[in-house]
């Protein structure tokens, strides 16, 4: 009898002990986004098949382009022009807006997010959003917002913005408007800088469900891009996927050639090459900037799952 009794409290222990660690296994990450349209077959076929293989799967897209079928285990999250306004009646809607002086001018203009009115507006956006994502995404899957053109805010502004939105998030459950037990969130975008200092101060009420890190290069010698490293740096301390996303118009380096300096554009075979680094969980490429749609996806490193919403390593 004695003899049982101290098996069955060695198996209670080692099962307390394992526990936790059920909780932190490693799993594989796939990135499946277009903003130009629907998205490219070949990542569609990807995503379904990672998502059958247990792996998660993250379907990013405009809202106002076709969704394409879901299935469980697929992850929504939805795009919003954030920082920029669309000329015409969407930045009517808004107290004050800029020209953005870049390739985007023509159809957009900036925002100040730092304004409360401004960021009042975008967050009521972002809860329609997140109403209809509840709807159409299968239970038990994670939603979320892909929020762009937030890079000239710092890690104040950032922590305002997002915190607002979970906040709203939190209300509109409360309400019954959105499933109390769906999982809700942000995507980082770029400004992995100012990102890395809101979470370091712990300035956000909860962590991104993702890095993403824009026109991602490697130099001559084989090296990330500095904004990347960042990302992988956040990625490694927050247990959160990071995802590059490459473009065929960027230059990654010249060379000597001839007595010249011609550029080196980022190919696919540098996109695969990235997504090998440690902590990039994968890596889309796409074949020019004009149109963020991208052809070819790369997994990387599987994330060490931790509960939901889990602060980040000290």
């Amino acid at each position: 009898m004695i003899a049982v009794i101290s098996a069955a409290l060695a198996i209670g222990t080692f099962c307390l002990s394992v526990w936790p660690a059920r909780t932190q296994e490693l799993r594989k990450q796939y990135w499946a986004t277009s903003l130009s349209g629907g998205v490219h077959d070949t990542l569609l076929r990807g995503l379904y098949e990672a998502v059958l293989q247990g792996e998660a799967g993250w379907l990013d897209v405009d809202w106002q382009n076709r969704i394409p079928r879901m299935r469980r285990g697929i992850n929504l999250i939805l795009y919003h022009v954030g920082g920029n306004c669309y000329i015409g009646s969407d930045c009517d809607r808004f107290p004050t807006s800029e020209p953005t002086g870049d390739r985007w001018g023509k159809t957009e203009r900036m925002l100040d997010l730092t304004d409360a009115a401004t960021r009042k507006i975008v967050v009521d956006d972002l809860i329609g959003m997140m109403r209809y994502a509840d709807e159409i995404a299968p239970e038990g899957s994670i939603i979320g917002v892909h929020l762009d053109n937030v890079h000239k805010l710092d890690a104040q502004g950032l922590a305002q913005l997002f915190n607002e939105f979970l906040r709203a998030v939190k209300a509109t459950q409360e309400s019954g408007r959105i499933s109390k037990a769906r999982k809700v969130g942000y995507v980082a975008k770029n400004n992995p800088s100012a990102f890395g200092q809101a979470l370091e101060q712990k300035l956000l009420d909860a962590p991104p469900l993702y890095q993403i890190n824009e026109n991602a290069r490697l130099n001559g010698d084989g090296v990330l891009d500095r904004d990347s490293r960042r990302a992988q740096q956040i990625g490694r301390r927050c247990s959160i996927p990071v995802f590059l996303m490459t473009f065929g118009s960027d230059v990654a380096y010249t060379i000597e050639e001839n007595g010249e300096q011609p550029n080196v554009f980022v190919t696919r075979e540098m996109a695969a090459d990235m997504a090998q680094m440690p902590d990039i969980s994968g890596v889309a490429w796409s074949p020019d900037e004009a149109m963020y749609h991208p052809t070819l996806f790369v997994q990387g490193s599987p994330v060490r799952q931790v509960p939901f919403g889990s602060p980040c390593a000290d």
